[in-house]
């Protein structure tokens, strides 16, 4: 039988009014109840409370919530989706850890900010067929002969780096991510040359 923390509290209230210490009152009540159903250090800070004279058995510590309500996540998330989960987690005032584990249960998913087609067009199908052809039919022909390794090949190209890939957000699961609404974008051209 597990007990929840007031029953626990209230145990340890009575035996600090026997005048039993906090490490006798812990092992009374884990031989008794289960070996994790109490711990020393919360007794001891618990005693403590105790010797001062504060009796109330009400947990009044401060913290972050440990629980988010779904509806108030879901309608952040859907005003900007764009935001992040510590951005999120700081507006709910909770841990960032707790705003992931909710969206799950809402739903949503973290994607990046990228266009990534998913399938392919008819024609984009046939490209890559005759892509393959021609790549099979170009390995079958060096194993006869090796020309490929008297090949010397050069090329440049200017590649236009947005520098938005780190950005994701808060969508629908089968929401792509081409709905999503995109942040203004850096641009930076690098040149790159392969041979």
């Amino acid at each position: 039988m597990m007990l929840d923390k007031k029953q626990i509290r209230v145990l340890f209230l009575f035996d600090f009014k026997v005048g039993r210490k906090a490490a006798e009152t812990t092992r009374n009540i884990s031989n008794t109840f289960g070996p994790r159903s109490a711990n020393e250090r919360p007794m001891q800070w618990w005693f403590k409370k105790l010797c001062k004279g504060e009796e109330s058995l009400e947990d009044e510590r401060s913290g972050q919530p440990s629980e988010v309500d779904n509806d108030q996540l879901r309608a952040i998330i859907e005003a900007d989706p764009l935001k992040t989960t510590r951005e999120v987690a700081e507006e709910l005032n909770v841990d960032h850890s707790m705003v992931i584990q909710h969206w799950k249960q809402i739903g949503k998913v973290k994607k990046l900010h990228k266009w990534v087609p998913h399938e392919l067009m008819t024609n984009q199908k046939k490209k890559k067929s005759r892509h393959f052809e021609v790549s099979s039919s170009l390995i079958l022909r060096n194993n006869n002969e090796q020309f490929l390794d008297r090949l010397v090949t050069c090329d440049e190209k200017w590649i236009l780096y947005t520098g938005d890939d780190h950005l994701s957000s808060g969508i629908k699961k089968l929401q792509s991510t081409s709905q999503a609404k995109l942040a203004p974008k850096k641009k930076k051209k690098v040149m790159v040359n392969v041979w």
